[in-house]
């Protein structure tokens, strides 16, 4: 037990006892370190890029299936905004453990067509989760042949996965808005709120750097008061009462007060039914120190506490 848990601690660390459900990952097959033990040769596992459709323009995306022929559950990763971190350090665990991966770039964060925002990253979650139901879920691979390979989505089994703003918080709102998303892993998700003095001089460093690619500042300035309100975690905390919530966070101090405390009081308070969170010990945002370990509670999680 002691080697799951290495670099995580319960909820109650960071919420000074108003707590949600402490999630203890069990003891198992340990697919961050360990190779399926079977293979089928007919339907091995597969990476493969193919787009969809949200709002009329096509969004770019990657696929991954896990092996064998049979429905699967799958995690949408939603990248966090400025397209950095987008949790791909998990896939080939979640293939191992048996489910199917989906990552897409929403619109504007790597073309040049239109300007990424916070808005139209959500509307693309949305359009992600409806394609992976259309046809009642069955996909062909694009680009196989006279026969194409043919997968089958568990439509009871999609999950979003997603960091900070781009990942955590818009899938945190898409499982609220959405009857279709009921699993949900918030990797420190952001809040929409008064940023601290100083982020003026941090956002032109990093919009200076990538040659104004990432204008975060222009993001900010874009908000307006309705999608201020749609994006307030906190307003949306009573649709998500019902679905399954993890919520994962670092030991950073703002993080820790101002976002994790406020989100799981709030799911606390509304008596939420499938709500796990913890804190990993790491004052880094990334977690690059603890990626086995988030892997390990995310897999677990996952199949123990969501069936996947």
């Amino acid at each position: 037990m002691a080697a799951w848990l290495a670099g995580s601690r319960a909820g109650q660390a960071a919420t000074g006892g108003n707590v949600a459900k402490a999630y203890m990952p069990e003891i198992g097959t340990d697919y961050a370190t360990t190779d399926p033990v079977n293979f089928d040769p007919e339907f091995p596992p597969v990476h493969f890029p193919h787009s969809f459709k949200s709002k009329g323009k096509p969004i770019q995306s990657f696929m991954w299936l896990a092996n064998g022929p049979e429905a699967k559950g799958c995690v949408i990763i939603s990248p966090q905004a400025n397209g950095g971190d987008a949790l791909d350090s998990l896939i080939p665990a979640l293939l191992s453990a048996g489910i199917n991966v989906m990552r897409f770039n929403p619109r504007g964060m790597w073309d040049e067509y239109e300007n990424y925002s916070g808005l139209g990253s959500l509307e693309d979650l949305h359009s992600a989760i409806a394609f992976l139901r259309e046809n009642g879920g069955r996909h062909s691979i694009p680009g196989s042949g006279d026969k194409p390979r043919q997968y089958q989505i568990d439509l009871d089994r999609i999950a979003v996965l997603g960091k900070s703003g781009g990942g955590g918080l818009n899938g945190l709102i898409a499982a609220s808005e959405s009857p279709y998303l009921n699993t949900m892993i918030a990797v420190e998700p952001a809040r929409l709120r008064e940023l601290p003095p100083g982020y003026d001089k941090h956002f032109e460093e990093v919009r200076v750097a990538t040659d104004g690619r990432i204008d975060q500042k222009m993001w900010f300035d874009k908000l307006t008061p309705a999608v201020r309100e749609r994006k307030d975690v906190l307003k949306a905390v009573p649709k998500l009462v019902d679905k399954n919530i993890l919520l994962i966070g670092s030991m950073d101090k703002d993080y820790v007060q101002n976002i994790h405390k406020p989100i799981v009081q709030a799911m606390t308070a509304a008596r939420a039914k499938h709500f796990s969170a913890m804190i990993l010990e790491t004052g880094n945002s990334f977690m690059l120190n603890k990626r086995i370990a988030l892997t390990r509670i995310v897999i677990s999680w996952l199949k123990n506490e969501c069936g996947f």
